[in-house]
């Protein structure tokens, strides 16, 4: 399949801004914001550093109330610094639970 467009990825990201949590190993759970969402990753802002591989369990509330939460287990793929004791985390979903 041939894009003539920047996005080459094998789906769209749809850009949001909502609120979510995740937990991670061992049950502590925490809160960042949704960024942007594509049918096999989630990128999001937090204030926790994740380290590369850990497994997750996100949630994520979408702003609608006519849409029904987002749950998966995923894998993260990307720590980047956003600001000031704040992270850029990219996942890849495993599976919706």
């Amino acid at each position: 399949m041939s894009r003539d467009y920047d996005e080459k990825r094998n789906f769209i990201r749809m850009c949001m801004e909502c609120p979510m949590t995740f937990t991670r190993y061992g049950g502590s759970v925490h809160t960042a914001t949704a960024r942007d969402l594509s049918g096999s990753g989630l990128g999001f802002v937090t204030d926790q550093a994740l380290t590369l591989g850990e497994v997750l369990s996100v949630k994520v509330v979408p702003g609608q109330a006519v849409v029904a939460p987002l749950q998966a287990e995923v894998e993260v793929v990307r720590v980047q610094p956003h600001d000031v004791d704040r992270y850029e985390i990219g996942v890849t979903i495993r599976r919706f639970l």
